[in-house]
């Protein structure tokens, strides 16, 4: 019932007579009080009805706003009823005659704000029919035979919007009023002033005094939309009720008579509640307030009609701007999940044309909510895919090899069934390079210029004097002559005393030794080469680079992160466990340039400093294996987000080189993904080993193996748990590192190819090497078919990953 047009139709009628019907009884005049106290009777028992019938049938209507509205817009009209509060319109009201003006004033005010509020408490009943408004009925009554959800969020949206406006306006309206309580208005003393006159010259006895201040008076107020139009003597009382109430005189001779015959030329009201009686002691004055009161009426009508039109106009344009910013194109957002529904549910059709007990989706007769669940539930299945865990959850049919690797990559161990900046210049740039500076070559240090510029370059081999002058000889080289940091003789010395320091921190380990450190430097140089670094990367931070990547490892002990941990060692405790080695790299490097006599930054300048420091810290702590994932994950979201320019057609230099584009020279330019290359090239000069050619990827896969067995034998003598790849009588070194490429290697690379394809020879080493891994292990292990079957289609499915990576297929 209360859903229906007719009853609602009743209840609009029934909230504008309690609205209106007062305010128009006052602008007519008219002086009774019999009818609007029956009508408006009839309306509140409606109001309270519908309150009681929603109060049972609704439960969401209990304690709402608009329960607590209605009951206090019902409630309010009893100030309207002249049988309750409400006032007669056959009585004259009593002015106050309190010495209090300014209480008096205040009083007035507050019953004034009160009022308002009662009859805005009544608005909230127009909430409830906005909806039979034709812009807020929700829908698009252009094609009434397309009906789907995108009408029902249209309504529901409109009404929402509507209703919040609307309930604003309503508190707007009951609230403003009452900041005006208190405030001491200005406001027209002279009534009683008047009065208080004539009440001193009666006393008095002056008679003649008292008709000419009649006169006064009246010609006072002739001005005016008010005034007195009668006069009387007589005496003030109270009522039963303690109320102050006025006697006229009988007398008709002497002044009482006089006064009583006395005319202003103004009538009475037509309404008595229109007459202000304005007396004291023994004088009052009748004072005709129609015009004010009637200017009072039609205001209070303007408020609401206006109140009215800015909630119903306020709910059309907010209605509007959702449609045209949510709803239409919700709409075509929904067509389009139609659409591609066909095509996602088509092979689900076919496969249910084979299995009759399979779901099938009717794409013509579902409607649009109910197709995008189904194909949000398949786009959740590649987005798992996409972002699946680096660690297979379930681990049990795994070898100990691969579940070694899982552990370094995530620093525990797992169980089983468990604004741009351009390049600038450096300050060296106008110097010329210093007379007597050494001219060397490559085949002094043991290895020659093809070699070097190849990725078949083996520091394993070299002495450890050949080490640090090929040290040298890298960093002085990277950049041309008189470009760079080391040009003159003084800084070429000063480079050479800082490696030799460098290098006598690095402890006798068999990986992290002076010659992973060498390794590392001199892979650094060669991507930064592959990624065109010149194009977005300055000198300084190249230099950065080449100097964390000489001491990132400065004092290795042997041992990772996690067994320092493990025993509680010093460096552990001192870091909290948070990259306990890393940060001792970062601590003994700058101890080394600490000393005026290794300082290989002494002749930057403060600024240049703080930013070679940033540089060198921030990629160091990023070579620790807890930041590896990320760092895959952060530069395959630079490649989804710029799509369209790492697959545009790309241009070729005079030696075949892919040349970088300016687009993407301007996304690497962007501080944050400048810190991300930075930091992601020397990680990959620190893992670079496994992308390097056959011979130098298994010379060094022995040694960082035989370090891992070293922990090892440590691990079995203080009696804590053999991590995985460390127990020397237990792993198969090529499966070990299958796993190490396919999990951790292969995902980084692959990520770092599609941004710079200049690095495919190392992906084409990568895959040729995993293949070479998986030939040993098959000679060593001699699997079963069906092992080895599963073998190789992970190394296949490595190497197909590698192959669309440097075909920037994308993802």
């Amino acid at each position: 019932m209360l859903q229906g047009r007719n009853w609602a139709m009743l209840m609009v009628v029934a909230l504008l007579l309690a609205l209106f019907m007062p305010d128009i009884w006052v602008l007519a005049g008219v002086n009774d009080t019999v009818f609007i106290d029956v009508v408006l009777t009839l309306v509140m028992v409606l109001f309270t009805m519908e309150l009681l019938i929603l109060s049972v049938v609704d439960s969401h209507y209990i304690l709402s706003f608009f329960q607590l509205m209605d009951i206090f817009g019902t409630v309010s009209m009893i100030f309207d009823i002249s049988f309750m509060l409400g006032a007669r319109a056959d009585e004259a009201q009593v002015a106050s005659n309190n010495a209090d003006a300014t209480a008096n004033l205040m009083l007035l005010r507050a019953a004034r704000a009160a009022k308002v509020g009662a009859r805005a408490g009544r608005l909230s009943r127009v909430l409830r029919f906005l909806r039979f408004l034709p812009f807020l009925a929700g829908g698009d009554k252009q094609d009434e035979n397309q009906t789907g959800i995108a009408s029902m969020i249209s309504g529901q949206l409109a009404n929402l919007v509507a209703t919040r406006v609307a309930c604003l306006t309503i508190i707007l309206v009951m609230v403003i009023p009452l900041f005006d309580i208190w405030t001491f208005p200005q406001s027209d003393y002279s009534l009683q002033t008047w009065v208080n006159r004539l009440s001193v010259d009666v006393l008095d006895q002056r008679n003649d005094d008292v008709m000419a201040e009649l006169n006064l008076m009246k010609d006072f107020y002739s001005r005016h939309d008010y005034g007195p139009y009668s006069a009387c003597i007589g005496v003030e009382s109270r009522d039963s009720d303690g109320n102050k109430q006025f006697t006229c005189t009988t007398d008709s001779t002497g002044i009482a008579g006089q006064v009583a015959l006395w005319s202003s030329g103004r009538a009475a009201p037509p309404r008595m509640s229109s007459v202000l009686l304005v007396f004291n002691q023994n004088f009052q004055v009748q004072v005709n307030m129609h015009v004010p009161k009637q200017v009072e009426a039609g205001f209070s009508m303007g408020t609401m009609v206006f109140i009215i039109i800015i909630m119903v106009f306020c709910g059309l344009a907010l209605s509007s701007v959702v449609t045209d910013l949510a709803v239409r194109p919700l709409e075509r957002m929904l067509g389009t999940v139609r659409k591609i529904a066909s095509t996602v549910f088509k092979f689900s059709a076919e496969v249910a044309a084979e299995q009759n007990d399979e779901e099938v989706t009717d794409i013509d007769s579902s409607n649009e909510m109910k197709l995008l669940e189904k194909v949000v539930q398949k786009l959740a299945i590649i987005a798992d895919l996409q972002t699946a865990r680096a660690v297979p959850d379930e681990t049990e049919d795994m070898r100990d090899e691969d579940l070694g690797i899982l552990s370094m990559m995530h620093g525990a161990n797992i169980t089983k069934s468990k604004g741009r900046q351009t390049r600038r210049p450096s300050q060296t740039t106008a110097r010329k390079k210093a007379i007597g500076v050494p001219q060397v070559r490559l085949e002094d240090f043991g290895v020659s210029q093809e070699i070097f510029n190849s990725w078949s370059f083996n520091s394993l081999n070299l002495s450890k004097n050949q080490r640090v002058n090929l040290a040298v000889y890298t960093v002085c080289k990277f950049h041309e002559d008189g470009e760079g940091f080391v040009n003159t003789g003084d800084e070429v010395a000063m480079f050479q005393r800082f490696t030799t320091a460098v290098e006598k921190e690095y402890l006798p380990v068999p990986f992290h030794s002076f010659a992973h450190a060498v390794d590392v430097l001199h892979a650094v140089s060669r991507v930064l080469r592959c990624v065109s670094s010149g194009t977005f990367l300055s000198e300084l931070e190249e230099f950065s680079l080449l100097v964390a990547a000489l001491g990132h490892d400065i004092g290795h002990p042997g041992v990772n992160n996690g067994f320092l941990s493990e025993v509680g060692h010093e460096l552990a405790m001192q870091y909290n466990d948070r990259s306990p080695l890393e940060n001792m790299h970062c601590a003994k490097l700058y101890t080394i340039c600490n000393k005026p006599e290794t300082n290989v930054f002494y002749h930057f300048t403060k600024e240049q400093y703080k930013e070679v420091r940033k540089n060198c810290i921030e990629s160091i702590l990023h070579t620790d294996m807890m930041a590896h994932q990320a760092m895959v994950k952060d530069l395959q979201i630079l490649f989804q987000m710029n799509t369209e320019v790492f697959t545009a057609e790309p241009e070729s230099d005079d030696k075949g080189q892919l040349v970088i584009s300016p687009a993407e020279v301007e996304i690497f330019s962007e501080p944050d993904t400048k810190t991300k290359v930075v930091n992601c090239v020397l990680h990959s000069g620190d893992v670079s080993n496994p992308c390097r050619a056959w011979e130098t990827t298994y010379a060094w896969a022995l040694v960082c193996l035989e370090e891992f067995f070293a922990q090892g034998d440590q691990e079995k003598l203080l009696g804590i748990p053999v991590q995985f790849l460390n127990d020397r009588d237990k792993l198969n070194k090529p499966n070990s590192q299958i796993g190490f490429i396919e999990f951790m290697i292969a995902p980084f690379f692959v990520a770092q190819i599609r941004l710079w394809p200049n690095m495919h020879e190392m992906g084409g080493n990568l895959s040729r090497n995993i293949a070479s891994w998986q030939d040993m292990w098959e000679k060593e292990v001699t699997p079963a078919e069906e092992e080895k079957a599963k073998v190789k289609g992970r190394v296949e499915k490595v190497q197909t990953n590698i192959n669309e990576a440097i075909q920037r297929t994308p993802i």
